[in-house]
């Protein structure tokens, strides 16, 4: 799983660096600083979210599915299987870097430290929005 996030969404020349120290365990609890201040994602895939919009509404729309995966700063919720809603919430108020991918290797998004301040819809692919339905 977490090789599908880091060849999609982590810049070409910064994924041999995340693939060896995410699958370590003696270094991924310190690597995951980086994702507070998280600059080696891939521009072309991460679009900017405004703080006014709803990133569970704007990830449901692109086809997020009800559970996702987390890789997180926030050692309570990282290499976590969880509903998208609560994996959201809690990276919205935890105050560490939060990916969240709800379709790996398509869909997910980025959550920095701060929580609202600094958030990015990751999308690659088939992943395009769907008309919303009722």
């Amino acid at each position: 799983m977490e090789e599908l996030i880091v060849r999609a969404f982590i810049a070409p020349h910064r994924r041999s660096r995340w693939l060896s120290c995410l699958s370590s365990a003696k270094r991924r609890r310190k690597f995951l600083d980086c994702l507070n201040h998280c600059a080696d994602l891939d521009p072309r895939y991460a679009r900017p979210v405004p703080s006014n919009v709803d990133v569970v509404a704007l990830l449901r729309s692109h086809g997020a599915p009800a559970k996702c995966y987390v890789v997180s700063d926030i050692v309570s919720i990282d290499g976590r299987e969880m509903s998208l809603d609560e994996a959201v919430a809690a990276a919205e108020s935890g105050g560490w870097g939060t990916m969240i991918i709800c379709v790996p290797g398509r869909l997910g998004c980025y959550i920095d430290e701060a929580g609202t301040k600094r958030r990015l819809l990751l999308v690659r692919g088939e992943a395009e929005p769907r008309e919303a339905t009722e």
